[in-house]
């Protein structure tokens, strides 16, 4: 059996692809939950592409991104995990791969869209900024910070307090089951401690989201937008913001999900797309990443699509929500998205 799922096809431009976060969420989720949340995806994605079509790849994963920011089903944005100190910290990155100008911000505090705040940055000369920097900036544009916390996750949060956590065992890569996670320790990565103390529940979240798309011109854009992985101490910077996790060139382009320390340690957009650049077609630089990163256990999923219009995703968790449209109307939702009983 494949320690990871691999799907590539060979789509026609413009084509938006986007993840809703990686995990093992399958037993902890009902069928009828998974199944709104595809259709959700797939919704984004088929309207994203009309902006892709109408406007550019650039516009396209702004939307997209921004939408799942809105939806508290998406650990991003509205929906996005409390630090260990009860707050909210956002982070999210946007990079044009033909200017290969890449453009974040980290520990956002008060702001629902952080992607919106990367789309300014593209046209400044300091283009990657942190909380402050982003605070500042927040002010500049008027944009008024708003309280991120829902009920649930300051409920989340007093709970993890009161067993005196110091990982949330339900977020981001905490999505991961027991034998992901003893692999990944064999193996040696840096698992937290906490995270062998897995108790997942209906309540968690899906993980980081992200958006990919080329448009008519064969221009690619990548977005990626995260709560973070919950629980976390103040000031750890997600691999959302930077090109590990978020990644676009002339010939693809790449956003990740997962377990952002894994991510950063591997540079897994980059490797992606450095083996794309070198010649190998995307399900060969898929492959032989997660080949590598499976036997390093690694925990992650990413998207990806080439200037010629070829899409393809990667996870090595459970599962992934990922889906796509094309110009041709062709559409794709990752399986478990579409399961019903």
């Amino acid at each position: 059996m494949s320690k990871y799922t691999c799907v590539v096809e060979r789509l026609t431009g413009p084509v938006v692809v986007l993840h809703g976060g990686a995990g093992a969420y399958l037993q902890t989720t009902t069928p009828q939950r998974r199944a709104a949340r595809g259709r959700t995806m797939l919704d984004l994605a088929q309207r994203g592409l009309g902006l892709c079509v109408a406007q550019d790849a650039r516009d396209a994963v702004l939307f997209t991104v921004g939408e799942m920011e809105k939806d508290p089903e998406f650990n991003a944005g509205y929906g996005s995990k409390l630090q260990r100190d009860g707050r909210v910290r956002v982070t999210a990155s946007l990079m044009d791969g033909r200017r290969m100008r890449m453009s974040s911000v980290f520990n956002v505090e008060g702001c629902q869209h952080p992607s919106r705040l990367a789309a300014v940055l593209q046209a400044r000369s300091d283009r990657n900024l942190d909380g402050q920097g982003a605070a500042l900036l927040m002010a500049e544009l008027a944009l008024e910070p708003v309280d991120l916390r829902t009920a649930q996750t300051l409920a989340r949060w007093k709970a993890l307090l009161a067993d005196g956590e110091t990982v949330d065992p339900e977020a981001a890569i905490g999505d991961a089951d027991e034998v992901d996670l003893e692999r990944a320790i064999a193996a040696e990565v840096a698992v937290p401690e906490d995270f062998r103390r897995l108790i997942p529940d209906e309540s968690e979240r899906y993980g980081t989201v992200g958006a990919v798309a080329v448009d008519a011109q064969g221009h690619l854009w990548a977005c990626t937008s995260t709560g973070g992985r919950g629980h976390e101490g103040v000031g750890r910077l997600s691999d959302s913001g930077m090109p590990a996790g978020n990644y676009a060139c002339p010939y693809v382009a790449v956003s990740a999900t997962g377990f952002g320390e894994q991510i950063i340690d591997w540079d897994v957009c980059g490797r992606i797309a450095t083996r794309v650049t070198d010649g190998a077609s995307l399900e060969s630089a898929l492959r032989r990443t997660f080949d590598e990163l499976s036997e390093a256990g690694g925990l992650l999923g990413v998207i990806a699509v080439t200037a010629e219009g070829v899409a393809g995703y990667a996870y090595s968790t459970e599962a992934c929500g990922v889906a796509w449209a094309d110009a041709h109307g062709r559409t794709h939702l990752d399986p478990h998205g579409r399961s019903t009983g």
